[in-house]
């Protein structure tokens, strides 16, 4: 008996073996380019985000800055006030407040949360990558917590101490004005003398870190801003 021979068709199995290989790389190629598509649209989204989060830390910066500068502009004329020397007493309630003005500085740290929940490596610039984390991990926390030690209510209050029976306040109780001349002794106007130098030099610092910073940030900014450009 003569057996028979069963006859393997090669090309019909080898086109069904290339069709579904080409359907599973297509599939996976198409995988790939929706991931692509994502993590693409996640880095413009939150480069947008640090870049609309860094041009608002740049005005608080230099509204801070300005704050600082007329604080020190402010010791001078207080200093002039227990020198007697002529001052606008129409202005004395402006300058005392700002030798003793606090500021603070919250940055908007949403931009930054985004990337660190997506994957720092979703940034493909690296030198962006690195200038955002850097000053949020860096900068954010020094200014925080630089604003956070500035407490001059101990000064606010001995300087008080030595000028209040000098002080006349108007019906709502706001300090008015100084009558001069100020008699007080010598031991006490060099006590008030260290303690508007003390703010000065407080001041100078933390003006010379918001100008770093504020160079720092700008760079930052037109870094994403020229990066966005490329991705639209």
């Amino acid at each position: 008996m003569k057996s028979k021979r069963i006859k393997f068709n090669w090309r019909k199995y080898f086109f069904e073996t290339l069709s579904m290989f080409i359907a599973v790389i297509s599939a996976f190629a198409l995988n790939n380019w929706n991931q692509e598509r994502r993590d693409y649209k996640a880095e413009k989204e939150i480069i947008k985000a640090v870049k609309l989060a860094v041009k608002n830390d740049l005005q608080t910066i230099k509204t801070n800055k300005a704050g600082y500068k007329l604080s020190k502009k402010s010791c001078a004329h207080l200093r002039d006030l227990i020198d007697n020397k002529p001052i606008n007493q129409d202005s004395i309630h402006e300058y005392y407040t700002h030798v003793f003005a606090n500021f603070i500085f919250l940055p908007n740290k949403t931009g930054y949360e985004g990337l660190a929940s997506k994957g720092l490596d979703i940034i493909k610039d690296d030198l962006l990558r690195a200038r955002i984390t850097y000053y949020y991990n860096y900068y954010f926390d020094l200014l925080v917590k630089f604003e956070e030690q500035s407490d001059p209510e101990a000064i606010y209050l001995e300087i008080n101490t030595i000028l209040a029976k000098y002080m006349e306040f108007d019906e709502a109780g706001k300090l008015s004005g100084v009558t001069q001349p100020i008699d007080i002794t010598e031991a006490q106007r060099k006590k008030i003398y260290s303690y508007l130098w003390q703010i000065e030099a407080n001041r100078d610092q933390k003006i010379l870190v918001y100008q770093y910073l504020e160079e720092q940030i700008t760079t930052l900014q037109s870094q994403a801003e020229s990066i966005l450009e490329t991705m639209d």
